[in-house]
């Protein structure tokens, strides 16, 4: 539970409950539109606590590669 409390805990747990076969890029955009400098910054911070294919959603997010 290292990112209890964050909203990159918030993130990285509801991009794992949906699952990745449900996660595309309509809602990538969404995640982008509501996130602000900080949110991306300490997302960047826990990335390594998220499973691989929700980190390569974050670092995609962090660079506005999408």
């Amino acid at each position: 539970m290292a990112t209890a409390g964050r909203v990159s805990g918030l993130v990285i747990q509801a991009l794992r409950y949906l699952g990745q076969r449900h996660v595309d890029r309509e809602m990538i955009a969404r995640l982008d539109r509501r996130l602000d400098a900080a949110a991306r910054k300490q997302l960047m911070k826990d990335v390594r606590y998220a499973p691989c294919w929700v980190a390569d959603i974050v670092r995609r997010l962090a660079t506005g590669d999408f």
